[in-house]
């Protein structure tokens, strides 16, 4: 057929598995960017002269441990960028991160996490994906600055919850 660039049929009956649920408590370590700070775990990118920061860009290696102790067991690394996207508070940033699984059962798994970072105590951070043991993942990651932090270390807790698909393979 002329004009046609696309053919749709129905797909033959496939058993996927169920979907799995895992919740996973963890803290997030964030070594604030800085010339005092020798320990940071982020780093100025673009540091444009607008307004409120408008266009900082930070690229950011956090780490994820199971207490608020940074020097416990790294369970995960938070790997990504986070760009001040907000024109009218210096406190709106965007963030595309994996969270890349290191140690454990979920070693070698990946969550890919997109969301907001405000001055705000609270907040969440939608995953919109991920690999090996967390094939197809969604889910929803609750966080709240933990009373232990500092002006060097931002600490969050983190109430993470994932559906995925068991990876069959």
């Amino acid at each position: 057929m002329a004009g046609v660039y696309a053919q749709i049929a129905p797909a033959p009956i496939c058993m996927r598995p169920c979907p799995s649920e895992v919740n996973l408590h963890l803290y997030l370590h964030q070594f604030v960017a800085g010339p005092n700070h020798p320990n940071r775990n982020e780093e100025f990118l673009i540091s444009p002269a607008n307004a409120f920061g408008f266009g900082n860009t930070l690229v950011h290696d956090w780490t994820m441990t199971r207490t608020t102790n940074p020097s416990d067991t790294i369970i995960a690394r938070v790997q990504g960028t986070h760009i001040q996207a907000g024109t009218t508070n210096a406190n709106h940033w965007y963030i595309s991160q994996n969270i890349v699984f290191q140690s454990d059962r979920f070693a070698g798994s990946t969550l890919q996490v997109m969301g907001r970072l405000t001055e705000n105590n609270v907040g969440q951070w939608s995953i919109v994906g991920g690999t090996g043991e967390f094939l197809m993942a969604q889910g929803i990651i609750n966080y709240k600055m933990d009373p232990a932090s500092n002006k060097d270390d931002a600490i969050r807790e983190l109430n993470i919850r994932i559906i995925y698909e068991a990876n069959v393979a």
